[in-house]
């Protein structure tokens, strides 16, 4: 299925914290509408006291400050 929605200029921003899941920051966005415009800034977050993973599908955008996971953008 094919999102009719497209995100753009969004900023995460502070956010520390222990993810549920593994990969603890993912952008899964459409092809036909990719996310872009994306910010991380300043986010840590660990899975099980370990650093947690990121995934980007379709994303573009930057990351500034302390990013954990490495950002995938």
């Amino acid at each position: 299925m094919v999102s009719g929605v497209k995100i753009s200029d969004v900023t995460y921003q502070d956010i520390h914290g222990t993810s549920a899941t593994e990969v603890a920051v993912k952008f899964d966005c459409s092809s036909k509408n990719p996310c872009s415009g994306i910010t991380l800034q300043d986010v840590k977050l660990t899975y099980l006291n370990q650093p947690a993973d990121a995934s980007c599908v379709n994303a573009e955008g930057m990351a500034s400050g302390l990013v954990e996971p490495t950002s995938c953008l």
